[in-house]
């Protein structure tokens, strides 16, 4: 088995930050967030799909004017031995779950779960290490508000 590699590509531009982003296969997620992006300005988006060609933008806008919090939340995780965290994006009844963590035991889960109506339709794992940002001093730099409803990482039961 070939070793993992770093998550170089994403669907972000030159010009944006990446927060997340690893491949899944035929496709890669990516997070991307403007430079500015702070509590008060840029934005925050999530993209889904092949590389160069995102099937899913959301918020579909990348405006500054339209508050992310509406549409993003964040949460962290603590486990035994280690730790994690996640944003999700609430698009309707639609949720897409951007997570990564690692504890004792288990090691590494990195990925993408799909929440319709609260009930996971879809887990997608990470074919390589992902690029992460995704920590509690991100989330509060970002003014993001906490997710209410605690999410829990598929196959750690």
């Amino acid at each position: 088995m070939p070793a993992p590699v770093n998550a170089a590509e994403s669907h972000c531009q030159g010009e944006e930050q990446v927060i997340f982003s690893c491949s899944l296969g035929e496709k890669t997620v990516s997070v991307c967030a403007s430079n500015d992006f702070s509590a008060s300005s840029g934005y925050l988006q999530y993209r889904f799909g092949p590389l160069g060609m995102p099937e899913l933008t959301f918020p579909a806008v990348n405006d500054a004017s339209v508050p992310v919090v509406q549409f993003i939340q964040a949460r962290t995780l603590i486990f035994a031995g280690g730790g994690g965290g996640y944003l999700r994006f609430i698009n309707g009844e639609y949720h897409y779950i951007v997570y990564t963590a690692i504890g004792k035991g288990w090691g590494t889960k990195d990925g993408i779960a799909v929440e319709r109506s609260h009930q996971v339709i879809a887990n997608l794992k990470c074919q390589d290490v992902p690029v992460s940002k995704i920590s509690a001093e991100f989330f509060t730099r970002a003014g993001l508000s906490i997710d209410q409803n605690e999410f829990e990482i598929p196959g750690l039961d």
